[in-house]
């Protein structure tokens, strides 16, 4: 029982954790989205890249595939047939690093959530 208590409490911290870091994301890409759109960016340098993730929950992939989605600058696009690569377009590809990075520490915590 103690041990069902405590796994609850600790994905609850892990969601918690999640939605925190996902809305200061939130913030600061809207802000350099919008500050690029102010400068006059026009998309030319955006791209589909793939993002190859290590998710066994079927709610855990949904749960990635909609925050990449909700990320501004970005936009999940399709799920290969194996379930194992996502298609992302990306507003400006030179920012490609840093969102494989967010989005694979934005994997870690879902994959603690859905442990």
């Amino acid at each position: 029982m103690w041990k069902l208590i405590a796994g609850t409490t600790t994905r609850i911290v892990y969601l918690g954790a999640l939605f925190f870091y996902f809305c200061y994301k939130i913030a600061a890409s809207g802000w350099l989205v919008g500050w690029s759109v102010l400068r006059g960016y026009r998309g030319d340098n955006g791209a589909m890249v793939e993002y190859r993730h290590g998710l066994t929950s079927e709610w855990g992939l949904v749960l990635l595939f909609n925050l990449i989605s909700m990320t501004p600058g970005s936009l999940s696009v399709d799920i290969s047939d194996d379930r194992r690569v996502i298609e992302v377009h990306l507003l400006d590809i030179s920012g490609s690093d840093e969102f494989y990075a967010v989005t694979s520490r934005i994997e870690g915590m879902i994959k603690r959530i859905f442990a």
